[in-house]
C-alpha cells in the first residue's frame, strides 16, 4: 500500500522551470512552480519580469514511487536531497508561497548571505563588473560597500539584489 503524497523537490535543468512546470502538467501531475515579479535592470531600461522564485527548483505533489517517472521529464535534472533521504516541503509551507505569490508580496531571496567584511561584485545597473567590500547593512534591502583605488573610498549604498559575493 502506498504511502501519502509529499511534496517533493526536484531540480531542473537552467532556466527550464517553467517548461518542466507545463510538461510534468501535461502529463498529469500536481505541480507548483513559486514564481514572482522581479526589476530587470538592461542598460537602457528597466522591466518588470516574472522569475521562479527559487531558481532551478520545482515542487511535485506526488508518491515516491513516482519519483522515477517524473525523472523522466526531460527538463528535470535530479530530486533533491538531504542526506539520503528526499527532500520535501510541507504542505502548509507551499500554501504560504501560493499566498505570498497571490498577494504580490515583495520577496527577497537570500541563497547567498553577505556580511561585513565580504568581497562583492555589482551585476547590474551602471556599476556592473566593479567589486568591493560589503562595510554595512543599510536596511533589509541594501548594502553599504566600498570601491577603493587610488588610495580613496567610495561608498555606495546598493540593492542587495545587484550583488553577488565573490
Amino acid at each position: 500500500m502506498p504511502k501519502e503524497k509529499k511534496w517533493y523537490v526536484f531540480y531542473c535543468k537552467s532556466r527550464s522551470e517553467k517548461k518542466a512546470d507545463l510538461e510534468l502538467k501535461a502529463r498529469g501531475y500536481e505541480s507548483y512552480l513559486p514564481t514572482m515579479q522581479q526589476d530587470r535592470v538592461w542598460s537602457d531600461r528597466i522591466k518588470k519580469v516574472v522569475v521562479p522564485m527559487f531558481s532551478g527548483y520545482i515542487f511535485v505533489h506526488c508518491f515516491d514511487f513516482e519519483i522515477i517517472k517524473i525523472l523522466q521529464t526531460p527538463q528535470v535534472v535530479t530530486t533533491v536531497k538531504i542526506g539520503k533521504e528526499y527532500a520535501t516541503i510541507k504542505s502548509h509551507e507551499i500554501e504560504i508561497l501560493h499566498k505570498v505569490e497571490s498577494e504580490r508580496l515583495k520577496v527577497i531571496i537570500e541563497s547567498q548571505i553577505i556580511s561585513e567584511g565580504d568581497v562583492v561584485e555589482i551585476g547590474a545597473g551602471v556599476m556592473r563588473g566593479y567589486s568591493g567590500i560589503c562595510i554595512e547593512e543599510a536596511g533589509s534591502e541594501f548594502l553599504v560597500i566600498a570601491i577603493e583605488g587610488i588610495n580613496q573610498s567610495l561608498k555606495i549604498k546598493i540593492d542587495k539584489g545587484m550583488v553577488k559575493k565573490v
